[in-house]
């Protein structure tokens, strides 16, 4: 077994006398036998175990040629992951190296110490993101089998990525055939990809069976039922309404078609937001947020795509595409809105094999050290060229306008401009792409000239816009022409007033024509497209539903007409 060493006083901290004195009154003593497993991948119900004395490994893959140790957990050190707090099965397994002893605290009491002692359960919850960190960089937990050329394959990778779920990607097409692989697994080529966690395989599932596999999904939604709060998009806005809902006692549930942390999850770097001076990735927020959500109570599930929203007898009633239904006294849309394509040919045709629209881990090794393109002007274009940057050979960054920092915050344009490695083409489009199976080449135009030249780009990064995710509305509620949803003063101005529309009462700030559902975020008309405004309106959006709530006695709604009206803002 190769022994890969995570010395971290972060993700492996030492516990003092005091903090072990406090886990072992809410825990119980059991013994630690040698070769022991305290829980196995796939098992979803493992405790929390705190090391008094002995030895426990943490194995990934065991029993297959591709076990290995990732760590090793001795005396004063406890044991677990992330998924002690989401939910999620276990990705490894822990095995007793050597016999000893232990404190056990199941997740019900892990749960309830964290609540109450801030300093021990930030310690522990910390060390949780810190391990899911080393497990997504280690390509751990479940494996993925397929082809880097295979729409599938990149489908369900992007998903686990998305959801930063541990996991390794084996490319068939890579340097280890097909061939030698398969004789190992009794598949054929007609099931792949295939998704392997512990004793179970899925042959090519869909995002949904993977999530239902991997317990990403709420169970038990049902109409019966009605929630205090839903939210629809678990991007910023989602996650801080969600947050402050349930820390304000909401028995609230969170939805999203893809993952958990929204498109904002997909950012390498956000730097102006506050209370990290060292700045934090997208993905890293998404984790915090989630996991603070869960802490409040929050049922939280991926993916559920919304197909409709429907006013039922003082509540609204959500259809998923799954075929469950939610049913929910108030409703908080942060479905956000998502990058618009580039109006090229082919560009279809090279998605998720050179045409990308987010900048992760996951898309950066698709073509490290290649030259790549980035198409936008905005903070998201400028986040990810500087990502890029430290992974690739050179970065065109590209934009219709003829100055950077219109659109892209200033921290941006000064970081961009001093490495060496981006060149800025201003005034500057896209206009064919070519390759094979991937793409190999771009022509580009700079428009003040109309000229053009073919240059190499084994990927084309697109931050172009976006168009709000509000069509499954389908006339629900009140849009300006763009599909942006009206709320509050912009309904008035578009006269939508209580005297025009129907209504009992003035809708409050964030809410739209439907009384009690909210809006909040980048599909919000007006909104401000930044992290912080977003978490902001997500937080303002839960003092607005108690006062809701708390005139639910005389809840009478109406369904204004369904159609888009002109923006106040034109």
């Amino acid at each position: 077994m190769a022994e890969m060493n995570f010395d971290s006083d972060v993700a492996f901290p030492r516990l003092s006398e005091q903090q072990l004195a406090v886990l072992d009154a809410v825990g119980e003593r059991r013994a630690l036998v040698a070769d022991e497993v305290l829980f196995g991948s796939g098992d979803r119900d493992s405790d929390f175990f705190v090391v008094l004395s002995g030895q426990v490994a943490i194995v990934d893959a065991i029993g297959t040629p591709a076990e290995r140790v990732l760590g090793v957990h001795g005396e004063g050190r406890f044991v677990g992951e992330l998924n002690l707090m989401s939910g999620e099965p276990a990705y490894l397994t822990a095995l007793v190296r050597e016999g000893g002893e232990a404190i056990v605290l199941s997740r019900e009491a892990l749960g309830a110490l964290i609540g109450r002692d801030q300093q021990l359960g930030d310690l522990i919850l910390t060390a949780f993101v810190a391990r899911r960190a080393i497990l997504v960089d280690a390509g751990s937990g479940v494996r993925l089998i397929g082809s880097s050329l295979s729409g599938e394959s990149r489908r369900l990778r992007e998903f686990l990525t998305r959801n930063r779920v541990p996991h390794s990607f084996i490319d068939l097409d890579g340097d280890r055939g097909p061939e030698q692989l398969l004789r190992e697994l009794p598949f054929d080529l007609a099931d792949l990809p295939l998704l392997m966690r512990g004793s179970t395989v899925l042959r090519n599932p869909t995002n949904i069976e993977a999530a239902t596999v991997l317990n990403l999904r709420h169970r038990g939604k049902t109409a019966e039922r009605a929630w205090d709060t839903l939210v629809v998009g678990a991007g910023p806005a989602g996650l801080g309404a969600a947050v402050y809902a349930g820390s304000e006692g909401l028995e609230t549930v969170l939805v999203d078609a893809v993952a958990l942390g929204g498109q904002a999850s997909t950012s390498s770097r956000i730097e102006n937001y506050l209370g990290f001076p060292a700045g934090i990735s997208g993905s890293d927020l998404a984790e915090r947020a989630t996991l603070q959500a869960r802490r409040f109570g929050v049922k939280t599930a991926v993916p559920e795509r919304a197909l409709s929203l429907t006013p039922d007898e003082g509540t609204y009633v959500l259809e998923l595409d799954s075929g469950d239904r939610l049913r929910a006294r108030t409703v908080v849309l942060a479905t956000g809105a998502s990058y618009r394509r580039l109006d090229v040919e082919r560009v279809a045709e090279f998605e998720g094999a050179g045409v990308y629209y987010a900048a992760t881990q996951m898309e950066a090794q698709a073509c490290v050290g290649e030259p790549v393109a980035v198409v936008g002007g905005g903070n998201s274009a400028g986040q990810a060229a500087i990502f890029l940057a430290g992974r690739v050979s050179q970065v065109s960054l590209l934009l219709r306008g003829g100055d950077l920092s219109v659109g892209m915050s200033r921290y941006l344009v000064d970081q961009i401009e001093r490495m060496e490695n981006i060149e800025v083409l201003l005034r500057t489009e896209i206009r064919e792409m070519h390759g094979g199976d991937s793409l190999q080449a771009i022509t580009r135009e700079e428009n003040t000239t109309g000229s053009t030249s073919r240059v190499a780009a084994a990927a084309v990064f697109v931050f172009i816009g976006a168009d709000p995710c509000t069509e499954w509305l389908d006339g629900a509620l009140v849009t300006d022409e763009d599909g942006f949803i009206l709320t509050g003063r912009e309904l008035q101005l578009a006269h939508l007033d209580p005297a025009t529309s129907g209504r009992q009462r003035s809708p409050d700030p964030l809410e739209t024509s439907l009384p009690g559902v909210f809006a909040v975020g980048d599909g919000r008309s007006g909104s401000i497209k930044r992290v912080a405004s977003a978490v902001g309106e997500g937080a303002m959006a839960v003092r607005l539903i108690h006062e809701h709530l708390a005139s639910l006695s005389g809840f009478a709604h109406s369904v204004p007409a369904g159609q888009a009206v002109a923006s106040p803002r034109t």
